[in-house]
């Protein structure tokens, strides 16, 4: 960053950009007070569940907050979803602090939006999921892809109606073209895929013409970069890194998102004028399976590391299911401590053999290194009884 002014910023801001360092997780998680704003007050803590690896507490003011949700409100009128219409959102467990899930659930309340546990998808709680969702006409029904598809197998396979939101909104893993299929078939409404992340809010969304996800220009600049963190042509996939223009408290310039993608050389022909991500690469999340074919989505075992234990000791984790009863934690400790002590491990232990509802098998590894696919991406959960190949 030698010879970076302001000035020199001022007049080419994003020829400046691309000499700014790339910002990593670990950087963030060893410096936390090196990137915060010595004028920061009113700040909302919040917790990522460690959905690349690697789990993360920052921190965000109300001017962040509110740019979040203008852009979230944004995203959601390109699907024709007005303010305050009904939501109802299939979701993980919260990992906010308390102040964020009171800050929350006040916000849900006021904007008539409800959130569904997918915490575990058991016949019971599919059931009540469908009797919520179809209590009241959805404008929009969000959720993880995975989740909505196997809520539409489950109703199939029970001959039970299905709710037909006015539309439906995938978020938090990739959609697959046979999904969105699945999906628009099974709900009767057009799909609108979404990427982003806790840490940087909403990136990208897709607007009625459905040709790629727009880059939400107003909070936004992403950027596909090389082993170098230099910019790279469109249509070339590389590293996606991403600067949020209002986290003045604790700014992220320059975020590495932990995915592999590219933007698109075309342009959408809705006048927008915000470019198009080409495609997102490797973000996969495969379910974990019960003996009784119950799918798990794979945020609940890492929100038991990451969020229910809050291991400030752990730098990497993977969790790896073996088999039904058998399952791998993968982890490298930070130097000089044991990572994961043995009363928290039996403490993890039994929390992974409630939600597998029978006794588990649970090895704790430690590892030097936890090797990415060879699509780049970090798989965070790894199941080797789910039907299907993973997105290596």
């Amino acid at each position: 960053m030698s010879g970076l002014s302001p000035d020199a910023i001022r007049s080419d801001p994003l020829s400046s950009l691309a000499r700014f360092p790339i910002l990593e997780k670990g950087f963030i998680r060893d410096n936390p007070d090196s990137l915060m704003c010595e004028t920061a007050s009113r700040l909302v803590r919040q917790h990522t569940s460690g959905s690349t690896g690697m789990p993360l507490s920052f921190y965000r003011d109300a001017h962040s907050l509110g740019a979040s949700l203008a852009t979230t409100q944004l995203a959601l009128g390109w699907a024709g979803v007005e303010r305050g219409e009904r939501r109802v959102r299939l979701w993980s467990p919260r990992t906010d602090a308390a102040s964020g899930r009171w800050l929350r659930r006040f916000a849900d309340r006021l904007h008539d939006r409800v959130l569904l546990d997918t915490y575990l998808m058991t016949d019971e709680t599919i059931r009540e999921h469908l009797r919520i969702i179809g209590a009241r006409p959805v404008a929009a029904l969000e959720g993880y892809p995975a989740a909505l598809e196997e809520i539409s197998r489950f109703a199939e396979r029970h001959g039970l109606e299905l709710p037909k939101p006015r539309v439906v909104i995938s978020a938090g893993s990739n959609l697959y073209d046979h999904m969105r299929v699945r999906i628009e078939e099974s709900y009767g409404a057009p799909v609108f895929d979404e990427y982003g992340n806790m840490e940087v809010g909403l990136v990208s969304s897709e607007c009625g013409r459905h040709r790629g996800m727009h880059v939400m220009g107003e909070t936004t600049i992403l950027e596909v970069v090389d082993a170098e963190g230099q910019p790279v042509e469109p249509g070339v996939v590389g590293e996606l890194v991403a600067t949020n223009l209002w986290q003045e408290s604790m700014p992220f310039i320059r975020y590495r998102m932990g995915d592999r993608g590219s933007m698109s050389e075309d342009r959408c022909d809705c006048g927008r004028p915000y470019p198009l991500v080409g495609g997102v690469v490797g973000r996969s999340g495969q379910s974990f399976v019960r003996k009784d074919g119950t799918l798990i989505i794979p945020d609940v075992l890492t929100n038991i590391i990451a969020g229910e234990s809050e291991i400030p000791d752990v730098r990497k984790f993977q969790v790896v299911q073996e088999a039904h009863d058998h399952i791998v934690v993968r982890f490298i400790p930070e130097r000089g401590t044991e990572g994961i002590p043995s009363a928290l491990r039996d403490k993890i232990t039994a929390r992974i053999s409630e939600i597998m509802h029978a006794p588990c098998r649970v090895d704790f590894v430690v590892e030097d290194r936890i090797e990415t696919a060879p699509s780049g991406k970090y798989f965070y959960a790894v199941s080797k009884v789910t039907v299907g190949t993973p997105d290596w």
